[in-house]
């Protein structure tokens, strides 16, 4: 397993711009998969504007936050198939700068693979309260 550690030397201050990229390095370091989603496959929809990579982008979402709700292990997240689409599931998670998205995905297994095929995904207004009542 490899760690990281870094030292901060410099002092602390408003305007501290080397904390600041410091603490900035420290977010962008991958987090850890989440165990129940290894070996999951991504099937992105990049050319429809309908759904899919294009779609998730006009709700202001990319497709690396999108991953990292579905496959990283966020503060929090939570899965359940939707009761209108039995076909789909539907996600409430974290990225890792904590913004909380809804992503609805496709869900299917082949030859024991989940595979997942994200539709859409974004940040409601309602927060959790949207969550709670889907």
């Amino acid at each position: 397993m490899l760690y990281w550690l870094i030292v901060y030397t410099g002092g602390v201050g408003p305007d501290d711009d080397s904390f600041e990229a410091l603490l900035d390095r420290y977010l962008d370091f991958p987090s850890d998969p989440n165990p129940e989603m290894v070996g999951v496959v991504i099937d992105w929809i990049e050319d429809d504007p309908r759904v899919g990579v294009q779609h998730i982008a006009s709700h202001g979402v990319s497709k690396e936050e999108v991953e990292e709700v579905l496959l990283q292990i966020p503060p929090y997240v939570e899965a359940k198939r939707s009761p209108e689409h039995p076909e789909r599931t539907l996600f409430w998670g974290a990225t890792r700068r904590d913004r909380w998205l809804f992503v609805v995905c496709e869900d299917w297994t082949v030859e024991g693979t989940r595979h997942l095929r994200p539709i859409t995904a974004f940040e409601p207004d309602e927060g959790e309260e949207y969550w709670r009542r889907r």
